[in-house]
């Protein structure tokens, strides 16, 4: 019968944290959307080239989405080495 092979405690760890963080990117930027569009842009701002324009408002949503985006592949990333490894032995 084939063994199964079976993650560490610390492999359990780094998946279940990248599982909470995929939770946490998904709520955030849903909530931020939201809080953005509800929102109204300040009259004249996109003359002065402001962060209150509505395109600085979703260049702010890029950025953090970029942010969240690269902490999520270093988790994912570790989760991913920790992953369970078989026992090629034949």
């Amino acid at each position: 019968m084939e063994k199964r092979a079976v993650r560490s405690p610390g492999g359990k760890l780094a998946l279940w944290v990248f599982y909470a963080f995929c939770g946490y990117f998904a709520w955030a930027m849903l909530r931020y959307v939201w809080v953005v569009s509800q929102i109204a842009a300040v009259p004249g701002a996109a003359i002065d080239g402001s962060l209150s324009s509505t395109a600085g408002k979703w260049l702010g949503a890029l950025a953090g989405f970029l942010v969240l985006g690269v902490v999520g592949l270093i988790l994912g990333g570790i989760a991913w080495y920790t992953r369970p490894r078989s026992s090629e032995s034949s």
